[in-house]
């Protein structure tokens, strides 16, 4: 019963951002079908990440309070919009050390589930490389601990701000770095339940093709519906005249 507790708030939170995402990609098509400069279609990613929840904001870069795992533990789902800009949808998981900080503690345990809907935009056209892809991303999330710590609620929105790179090793596949804050909206603003992502994984994407008109759209091959007037010759013409 404490299990279905704790995940109800996560497939509610599920819920509203899958929607969120289909009224951004549902408000795309009109500008898509306009411009038609589409990079890609989709990207689908999946990686490692690591989390830093030690509580001390001036320890910007903190490796050895990393909370990590040995097997992958983020996929996402990128849909294109245009010009640069897309949308992402992914999810984090990850579990706690008890040999390292959560907000300046130790000895916790426990998981740790994040999802995330966020607005990326990327410089891939602007630096016009085919090589290095860098990104800043911006959104909305949820977090969700279970883990006996006072000082952070169980279930958090989060406001995200990440910049991220993808180095492309081909038009298709492509390894990504990411790294950036989570700010837990919560009372007290910006206070114990804000904490650091980094990943890294393989990426893919998919990109869009030129539309080709078939053979049979060629005016060679229309119907002409009017009418057709028939020629007789003339000498024929003239023997029935």
């Amino acid at each position: 019963m404490f299990v279905i507790m704790k995940i109800q708030p996560l497939f509610r939170a599920l819920t509203s951002i899958l929607f969120l995402m289909s009224s951004l990609h549902l408000m795309a098509q009109p500008i898509k079908k306009l411009t038609k400069e589409n990079s890609y279609k989709w990207m689908f990613g999946i990686g490692w990440n690591a989390m830093d929840d030690d509580g001390n904001a001036g320890a910007f870069y903190s490796p050895e309070n990393w909370h990590y795992n040995a097997y992958p533990s983020r996929i996402f789902a990128d849909r294109y919009i245009y010009n640069g800009w897309s949308c992402e949808l992914s999810t984090a998981f990850n579990q706690y050390n008890p040999n390292k900080l959560v907000n300046g503690q130790l000895g916790k345990t426990g998981i740790f589930l994040a999802t995330d809907a966020n607005l990326k935009y990327s410089f891939y056209k602007l630096l016009k490389s085919g090589t290095i892809d860098p990104y800043v991303s911006a959104g909305l999330g949820l977090s969700m601990r279970t883990k006996d710590d006072s000082l952070v609620k169980p279930t958090t929105p989060t406001l995200n701000v990440l910049v991220g790179c993808n180095f492309w090793f081909s038009k298709t596949f492509g390894l990504q770095i990411q790294s950036g804050g989570k700010l837990g909206l919560t009372s007290p603003f910006m206070g114990k339940s804000n904490y650091m992502q980094h990943s890294i994984g393989l990426v893919v994407r998919f990109e869009t093709l030129a539309s080709q008109r078939s053979d049979f759209s060629k005016k060679r091959h229309h119907i002409n519906k009017g009418r057709t007037k028939i020629k007789i010759p003339k000498e024929k013409k003239e023997k029935e005249g």
